[in-house]
Protein backbone atom coordinates (compact mmCIF):
# COMPACT_ATOMS: atom_id res chain seq x y z
CA UNK A 1 0.00 0.00 0.00
CA UNK A 2 1.44 3.36 -0.95
CA UNK A 3 0.45 6.84 0.03
CA UNK A 4 1.49 9.70 2.28
CA UNK A 5 1.96 9.78 6.03
CA UNK A 6 0.37 12.58 8.08
CA UNK A 7 3.77 14.33 7.92
CA UNK A 8 3.60 14.41 4.12
CA UNK A 9 6.41 11.88 3.71
CA UNK A 10 5.95 9.08 1.17
CA UNK A 11 4.56 6.04 2.98
CA UNK A 12 4.85 2.38 2.08
CA UNK A 13 3.30 -0.43 4.07
CA UNK A 14 4.37 -3.83 2.69
CA UNK A 15 1.59 -5.99 1.27
CA UNK A 16 3.10 -8.96 3.11
CA UNK A 17 2.29 -7.35 6.47
CA UNK A 18 -1.39 -8.23 5.98
CA UNK A 19 -1.46 -11.14 3.56
CA UNK A 20 0.85 -13.69 1.94
CA UNK A 21 2.55 -12.85 -1.32
CA UNK A 22 4.58 -15.99 -1.92
CA UNK A 23 3.35 -19.45 -2.86
CA UNK A 24 5.14 -20.87 0.20
CA UNK A 25 3.11 -18.60 2.52
CA UNK A 26 -0.13 -19.66 0.83
CA UNK A 27 0.82 -23.34 1.22
CA UNK A 28 1.47 -22.68 4.93
CA UNK A 29 -2.16 -21.61 5.32
CA UNK A 30 -2.04 -17.81 5.14
CA UNK A 31 -4.99 -16.66 3.06
CA UNK A 32 -5.35 -13.85 0.57
CA UNK A 33 -8.10 -11.24 0.97
CA UNK A 34 -11.19 -10.99 -1.26
CA UNK A 35 -10.92 -14.54 -2.56
CA UNK A 36 -7.69 -14.04 -4.51
CA UNK A 37 -5.79 -17.24 -5.15
CA UNK A 38 -2.46 -15.83 -6.34
CA UNK A 39 -0.59 -12.54 -6.49
CA UNK A 40 -2.79 -11.00 -9.18
CA UNK A 41 -0.82 -7.99 -10.40
CA UNK A 42 -1.46 -6.68 -13.88
CA UNK A 43 1.45 -4.89 -15.50
CA UNK A 44 0.73 -1.85 -17.65
CA UNK A 45 3.76 -0.23 -19.20
CA UNK A 46 6.12 -2.74 -17.64
CA UNK A 47 4.58 -5.68 -19.54
CA UNK A 48 7.67 -5.61 -21.79
CA UNK A 49 9.64 -7.14 -18.91
CA UNK A 50 8.17 -10.56 -19.69
CA UNK A 51 5.22 -12.70 -18.72
CA UNK A 52 4.34 -14.24 -15.37
CA UNK A 53 7.25 -14.87 -13.03
CA UNK A 54 9.76 -13.66 -15.64
CA UNK A 55 8.29 -10.15 -15.37
CA UNK A 56 8.42 -10.31 -11.57
CA UNK A 57 12.02 -11.56 -11.62
CA UNK A 58 13.11 -8.47 -13.57
CA UNK A 59 12.83 -6.41 -10.37
CA UNK A 60 11.95 -8.73 -7.45
CA UNK A 61 14.13 -11.32 -5.68
CA UNK A 62 12.12 -14.33 -6.80
CA UNK A 63 15.06 -16.71 -6.32
CA UNK A 64 14.62 -16.44 -2.55
CA UNK A 65 10.85 -16.20 -2.90
CA UNK A 66 10.91 -12.76 -1.30
CA UNK A 67 9.14 -10.08 -3.37
CA UNK A 68 9.99 -7.61 -0.59
CA UNK A 69 13.58 -7.43 -1.84
CA UNK A 70 14.34 -5.68 -5.14
CA UNK A 71 17.32 -6.02 -7.49
CA UNK A 72 19.68 -3.15 -8.25
CA UNK A 73 21.60 -2.85 -11.51
CA UNK A 74 24.70 -4.46 -9.96
CA UNK A 75 22.68 -7.42 -8.65
CA UNK A 76 22.63 -6.39 -5.00
CA UNK A 77 19.29 -6.40 -3.21
CA UNK A 78 17.50 -3.53 -1.47
CA UNK A 79 14.48 -3.75 0.84
CA UNK A 80 11.21 -2.67 -0.76
CA UNK A 81 10.93 -0.03 1.98
CA UNK A 82 14.34 1.44 1.11
CA UNK A 83 15.56 3.61 -1.75
CA UNK A 84 13.66 1.77 -4.49
CA UNK A 85 14.29 4.56 -6.99
CA UNK A 86 17.68 2.91 -7.57
CA UNK A 87 15.78 -0.10 -8.96
CA UNK A 88 13.97 2.17 -11.42
CA UNK A 89 17.38 3.56 -12.47
CA UNK A 90 18.16 0.28 -14.24
CA UNK A 91 15.79 1.17 -17.08
CA UNK A 92 14.91 4.80 -16.44
CA UNK A 93 18.35 6.38 -15.97
CA UNK A 94 17.43 9.63 -17.76
CA UNK A 95 14.43 10.22 -15.47
CA UNK A 96 16.51 9.25 -12.43
CA UNK A 97 19.17 11.84 -13.35
CA UNK A 98 16.41 14.44 -13.76
CA UNK A 99 15.11 13.54 -10.29
CA UNK A 100 18.60 13.89 -8.79
CA UNK A 101 19.04 17.26 -10.53
CA UNK A 102 15.72 18.47 -9.10
CA UNK A 103 13.85 18.54 -12.43
CA UNK A 104 11.59 15.46 -12.25
CA UNK A 105 9.53 15.31 -9.07
CA UNK A 106 10.60 18.80 -8.03
CA UNK A 107 9.70 19.52 -4.43
CA UNK A 108 9.93 15.91 -3.29
CA UNK A 109 12.61 15.27 -0.67
CA UNK A 110 13.29 11.74 -1.84
CA UNK A 111 11.90 9.05 -4.07
CA UNK A 112 11.17 5.90 -2.15
CA UNK A 113 8.75 3.02 -1.95
CA UNK A 114 6.65 3.91 -4.97
CA UNK A 115 5.67 7.19 -3.35
CA UNK A 116 4.57 8.80 -6.64
CA UNK A 117 4.36 6.12 -9.34
CA UNK A 118 2.83 2.66 -9.04
CA UNK A 119 5.79 0.49 -10.10
CA UNK A 120 3.49 -2.05 -11.78
CA UNK A 121 1.59 0.67 -13.64
CA UNK A 122 3.99 3.63 -13.90
CA UNK A 123 1.51 5.61 -16.00
CA UNK A 124 -0.48 6.14 -12.79
CA UNK A 125 0.68 8.52 -10.09
CA UNK A 126 -0.45 8.96 -6.51
CA UNK A 127 -2.35 12.11 -5.53
CA UNK A 128 -3.48 13.45 -2.18
CA UNK A 129 -7.06 12.88 -1.13
CA UNK A 130 -9.48 15.64 -2.12
CA UNK A 131 -12.73 16.55 -0.41
CA UNK A 132 -15.48 15.35 -0.58
CA UNK A 133 -13.77 12.02 -1.33
CA UNK A 134 -12.76 9.86 1.61
CA UNK A 135 -9.43 8.12 2.05
CA UNK A 136 -5.87 9.30 2.11
CA UNK A 137 -5.40 9.52 -1.65
CA UNK A 138 -5.99 8.00 -5.03
CA UNK A 139 -4.20 7.10 -8.24
CA UNK A 140 -4.93 8.62 -11.60
CA UNK A 141 -3.69 7.98 -15.10
CA UNK A 142 -1.25 10.50 -16.50
CA UNK A 143 -1.20 8.89 -19.95
CA UNK A 144 -3.95 7.74 -22.27
CA UNK A 145 -3.87 4.14 -23.46
CA UNK A 146 -2.73 5.24 -26.93
CA UNK A 147 0.06 7.56 -25.76
CA UNK A 148 3.61 6.35 -26.15
CA UNK A 149 5.75 7.97 -23.50
CA UNK A 150 9.16 9.18 -24.56
CA UNK A 151 10.89 11.10 -21.79
CA UNK A 152 12.26 14.47 -22.80
CA UNK A 153 15.82 15.26 -21.87
CA UNK A 154 16.02 17.95 -19.23
CA UNK A 155 18.42 20.85 -19.41
CA UNK A 156 22.04 19.83 -18.90
CA UNK A 157 23.28 20.13 -15.35
CA UNK A 158 25.83 22.94 -15.30
CA UNK A 159 29.04 22.59 -13.36
CA UNK A 160 29.60 25.28 -10.74
CA UNK A 161 31.17 28.47 -12.14
CA UNK A 162 34.57 29.46 -10.78
CA UNK A 163 36.43 32.62 -11.74
CA UNK A 164 40.08 32.23 -12.73
CA UNK A 165 42.53 32.92 -9.89
CA UNK A 166 44.01 36.00 -11.58
CA UNK A 167 40.58 37.65 -11.55
CA UNK A 168 40.22 36.87 -7.85
CA UNK A 169 43.65 38.45 -7.17
CA UNK A 170 42.72 41.53 -9.24
CA UNK A 171 39.47 41.88 -7.30
CA UNK A 172 41.33 41.74 -3.97
CA UNK A 173 43.88 44.31 -5.19
CA UNK A 174 41.06 46.57 -6.40
CA UNK A 175 39.32 46.42 -3.02
CA UNK A 176 42.63 47.11 -1.22
CA UNK A 177 43.39 50.07 -3.54
CA UNK A 178 39.89 51.51 -3.03
CA UNK A 179 40.22 51.12 0.76
CA UNK A 180 43.65 52.82 0.69
CA UNK A 181 42.30 55.73 -1.35
CA UNK A 182 39.33 56.10 1.02
CA UNK A 183 41.65 56.18 4.05
CA UNK A 184 43.93 58.75 2.37
CA UNK A 185 40.91 60.88 1.48
CA UNK A 186 39.60 60.80 5.07
CA UNK A 187 43.06 61.68 6.47
CA UNK A 188 43.46 64.51 3.95
CA UNK A 189 40.14 66.08 5.00
CA UNK A 190 40.98 65.88 8.68
CA UNK A 191 44.22 67.88 8.15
Amino acid sequence: MTGRAATGEPLFYPCSACHPVTQREIEQGRTLPNGFTRHQITLHGHASLGEGRAACAACHDTAAGDPGRLKLADGTLVAITGDVSRVCYRCHSAIYREFEAGIHGAGEQKCSSAGCHDPHTPGFIFAEGLLPFVGNGFQFSILSESTTFTPMAGPPVQAGHRDPEYLQVLAILGVALAAGLAIALVRGRSN
